[in-house]
């Protein structure tokens, strides 16, 4: 069910040249500044939520496609895209001056294949996406609260979800009073934000009738009583 996303192969890069010598050794150094233009400045991961892992690992393949750096390059490059704890374990998975140790890896996809192994299981994952398939907007709770949750819960399923069936679990799971408006509204350019903002003055207008006839319904009690 998930097999591309703990396929190492997902990752891999367009430059797949496995050479690393003096050369690219010297220039490592401005090449890790140009994919962290790309990857974002202060966007290193520490390991947390573990199934993370899947958009930090798109998100690090494609800043090294945006510059053409090569997998080797990539190999000696993704642990300073990481903070702790999460960096001393990719370093302790990396080749030692001696070599052959237990557990080291000796390239940028067997380094992927530990990184997806070693923070996701299918389980976690499957059960992660249950919970966000199931999700119903609860009583008490807000569209624009039942909005955010949703991209909660994307994040506790390692960001797997595209914008559009994020949006479509929202339509489906929204208050029925806003359902049937969301649903025509909705255009594959919204984003799930302006979405939400329809559902809520939709959900108001709806929480204000029912409001507005229960008063009715008291003040006729009490005029019956008297």
């Amino acid at each position: 069910m998930f097999r591309d996303v703990f396929d190492c192969e997902s990752y891999s890069l367009v430059n797949k040249s496995l050479t690393y010598g003096s050369r690219e050794a010297h220039t490592l150094g401005r090449r890790k500044k140009d994919v962290a233009q790309s990857f974002g400045v202060r966007s290193e991961w520490d390991g947390t939520p573990p199934l993370k892992v899947f958009q930090f690992l798109r998100k690090f393949a494609k800043a090294c496609d945006d510059n053409d750096v090569s997998e080797a390059e990539a190999f000696f490059m993704l642990q300073d895209f990481t903070k702790e704890p999460l960096r001393s374990e990719v370093m302790s998975v990396m080749p030692s001056r001696h070599g052959g140790n237990p557990g080291e890896v000796n390239s940028y996809l067997e380094l992927i294949n530990w990184m997806l192994r070693y923070h996701a299981d299918e389980a976690s994952l499957a059960a992660q996406v249950e919970e966000f398939n199931r999700a119903t907007q609860t009583p008490g709770e807000s569209e624009r609260t039942f909005a955010e949750r949703l991209r909660q819960l994307n994040v506790l399923c390692g960001f797997i979800h595209p914008q559009g069936v994020i949006k479509g679990r929202f339509v489906e799971g929204v208050h029925r009073a806003a359902r049937v408006t969301v649903r025509e509204r909705n255009t594959p350019s919204m984003t799930l934000a302006e979405l939400a903002r329809i559902a809520q003055t939709k959900g108001d207008e709806y929480r204000w009738i029912v409001s507005d006839q229960r008063r009715e319904r008291e003040k006729e009690a009490r005029i019956a009583e008297a």
